[in-house]
């Protein structure tokens, strides 16, 4: 059956190159390998935007969570201070490891197993990408499989249009780090790029013991670009990526009690002195772009991943649980001294190894053509795509003397998780534009094939004979129509709407014949609105509602879960809000005799989501208590802001961030909000306060090739609570300074 869908959906990508019996357009461009919105961000019917070098250029961040959260619609919550493993969620969707999204590099799907275990241990490393797309409403429904909240697509360096190289030097505060040194060319008929890139650091917790708790990070990154002579008759070209990532991280799931958070919000438990995360990925990619016609573009494009990560942890102590502990430090005070190394004790560790692979081929054609006044785009696009996620979990047994941990039983490999998940699946997609003087209207439909397969060995058949094997299929069909509306008024304003229909996977199908399986989750999805931009200023406000069924949570330990990873329904909900942004340059309002610029951006979110049925819930980031309609759903911040403020000169770049949080629930509830106090028990809080942040970095051109440039991140010193997962309270990274170079040679 999957073979005859294959067949079918190749069939209509023939026929839409056979299609051109209109007169074609003068023009076309070849389908990007790497750009989705490129300068089409103005007049996409749907929400998307772009965050261009220019702004990452002045930021000089290599934290993910810091850029996006100058977009509007973009929810973060922080969990180690330097973003490696975001979790990111856009209008309302869960924001744990990334997994309700759908997460690109180069347009390509980049998490390490998206349909099987779509949780994002691995992350790209941010300090080499040059922007990132964000794509949410109508104008994200060609990027599946998760179409509900929207797609964020990381831009990797690109190819350079002549000979360049780039070396970027830095060192600061905690020891962080990073060296970058790239060089590419653009011959006749091949080019290329090569890039190193390493951030490092020792830390800026500290653990009882004295431990390390830093990280180092390092990545190559090598482009090949075959291309035909720029007068062919027939233009290609064909390009191999190559990316290679290691990390070694000394990082903890665990964090501090409420007492110990407001004595020193720095410390690190000395039972978390050996939990340790190593990760490596290889990925590789090879596109071939063609445009057979004058108005027709093919862009395929085969790929194939790698990732292993395994974070060994400690689990729980004397045979209780951490989060028992951290709630009730009197009741369980012998373990508790145990956790901090004031005491002798035993200690569960838990190795949670998981080798993941990915692999697919996607096709994407663009075809042009006019009918008297009248502009067609007819986009198709079909990806073959199978991924798995092998885990292995295994506990150990430590012992705890005076702060030193020493291994006192090895467990067998998989005594706690042993397992395999599997999944295939074909995805397509039809967007047809049709353009007549200033409407816009974009119709599409989507269409995904997904099976699913589950095998439990049983935590006593390491060596997988199937002995203990419980197994379970799924197999899925969704269609997915959706309208995109824009009409512009002038050259400087437009309006929008929209409304899909949005789709995330159910996950793993379920071996326990109670629970049963979970449903797809589905939401209808509407937007509207309003966009204006001129040459100094820039504006969009958009309003989006979002109807589910069967909103699906999950129980993950990185959630506050038990960690089997299993899914579950809570019927309908509805998430709704506001997103605004605003760009000015402040000196264009007076005569600017000084060549100067002052521009100002503004980004400001408002969500609400809400439960909309009772039930008594499974587990996981929701807890396992009865919740009732019209509670809100937690970790979904209802304010964020984000405001900016440069001052740019020929010489001179600085810049000024600021970002406020609102007070965010961690539970499900409508009461009044509970906060974390001496007063209030760790099960009783229901919260997060309010907290504001601030960074500066100014960037200064000794000369045409040559740039220095400082940061100081958390100007303010703020600490407060950024986060109570994966295990209790968090801190954000206090102030720190950081000092680099960037050198060009072209």
């Amino acid at each position: 059956m999957m073979k005859k869908n294959i067949l079918v959906l190749l069939g209509l990508i023939g026929f839409s190159a056979l299609w051109s019996q209109q007169t074609a357009l003068d023009t076309v461009q070849t389908i990007s390998e790497v750009m989705i919105i490129a300068d089409k961000a103005r007049s996409m019917p749907g929400s998307a935007q772009i965050i261009n070098n220019k702004t990452m250029d002045k930021l000089n961040q290599t934290n993910i969570n810091t850029v996006l959260r100058t977009i509007p619609g973009v929810s973060i919550r922080d969990e180690e201070g330097f973003g490696l493993r975001p979790n990111i969620g856009l209008r309302g969707t869960s924001l744990n490891r990334s997994a309700k999204i759908t997460l690109m590099e180069d347009g390509i799907l980049i998490a390490p197993a998206a349909y099987s275990d779509p949780s994002a241990y691995y992350f790209p490393t941010f300090a080499r990408m040059q922007s990132v797309e964000i794509l949410k409403g109508s104008s994200q429904i060609k990027y599946g499989p998760y179409t509900i909240g929207g797609a964020v697509n990381l831009i990797s360096t690109p190819i350079p249009s002549e000979f360049k190289a780039h070396v970027q030097l830095s060192y600061g505060s905690f020891g962080n780090n990073q060296q970058r040194i790239w060089l590419g060319d653009n011959k006749k008929n091949l080019d290329y790029l090569f890039e190193l890139n390493r951030i490092a650091s020792k830390g800026f917790k500290k653990l009882d013991n004295g431990g390390n708790t830093g990280f180092d990070r390092r990545d190559i990154l090598a482009k090949i670009r075959w291309h035909t002579d720029e007068e062919s008759r027939l233009k290609q070209s064909l390009s191999l990526k190559y990316v290679n990532c290691t990390e070694d991280a000394n990082e903890t799931y665990l964090g501090l009690s409420y007492e110990d958070f407001s004595q020193n919000p720095l410390r690190r438990y000395a039972a978390s002195q050996k939990d340790h995360l190593q990760l490596s990925h290889q990925f590789i990619s090879l596109t071939h772009s063609i445009i057979p016609l004058k108005a027709l573009s093919l862009n395929t494009v085969a790929y194939y991943g790698l990732t292993f990560r395994d974070w060994g942890r400690v689990n729980s102590i004397n045979g209780i649980s951490l989060l028992n502990i951290i709630s009730d430090p009197t009741t369980y005070q012998s373990a508790y001294q145990v956790m901090s190394g004031q005491a002798m004790g035993l200690i569960d560790y838990q190795n949670a190894a998981r080798s993941y692979f990915s692999k697919g081929i996607q096709v994407n054609t663009q075809y042009l053509f006019k009918t008297g006044k009248t502009d067609h785009s007819v986009f198709l696009g079909l990806r073959y795509h199978t991924d798995q996620a092998d885990r292995y979990a295994t506990k150990s047994i430590y012992s705890m003397d005076n702060k030193i941990m020493s291994l006192t039983s090895s467990g067998v490999q998989g005594n706690q998780e042993n397992q395999i998940r599997n999944a295939n699946s074909i995805s397509a997609y039809l967007n047809y534009d049709i353009r007549y003087l200033g409407l816009k209207l974009s119709p599409g439909i989507r269409f995904e094939q997904i099976q699913f397969e589950f095998l439990n060995y049983g935590t006593a058949d390491n060596a997988r004979t199937g002995s203990a094997l419980k197994s379970a299929q799924n197999k899925l069909n969704i269609v997915l129509p959706g309208l995109g509306f824009s009409y512009e008024f002038n050259e400087k304003m437009n309006v929008i709407a929209g409304i899909y229909k949005g789709f995330s996977p159910p996950g793993m199908p379920s071996t326990n014949t109670t629970q049963g399986q979970a449903k797809v989750e589905m939401a209808w999805n509407s937007e509207l609105g309003y966009r204006i931009h001129s040459k100094n200023f820039n504006g969009q406000l958009l309003g989006f509602l979002s109807q589910y069924s069967n909103i699906l949570g999950s129980d993950n330990m990185s959630a506050g879960g038990t960690g089997s990873g299993e899914m579950f329904n809570a019927g309908h909900a509805t998430i709704q809000g506001l997103e605004l942004s605003l760009e000015l340059d402040l000196m264009s309002i007076f005569k600017n005799e000084y060549a100067l610029k002052l521009p100002l951006s503004i980004a400001y979110t408002f969500t609400d989501a809400r439960f909309q049925e009772e039930f008594v819930n499974g587990g996981g980031d929701w807890g396992n208590t009865t919740i009732h309609k019209k509670d809100i759903i937690p970790f979904v911040t209802p304010h964020t802001l984000s405001s900016s403020l440069s001052l740019e000169s020929n010489k001179w770049l600085c810049n000024l961030n600021f970002r406020v949080i609102a007070a965010t629930r961690i539970k499900p509830s409508q009461s009044a909000l509970i906060f974390p106090s001496p007063q209030v028990k760790f099960d009783d809080v229901n919260a997060i306060a309010a907290f504001s942040t601030m960074d500066l970095s100014i960037n200064y051109k000794l000369q045409r090739r040559l740039k220095l440039f400082s940061t100081v991140q958390n100007l303010t010193n703020n600490q407060s609570i950024v986060s109570n997962l994966p295990q209790a309270y968090r801190p954000a990274m206090p102030i720190s300074f950081n000092f680099g170079i960037k050198a060009e040679l072209d």
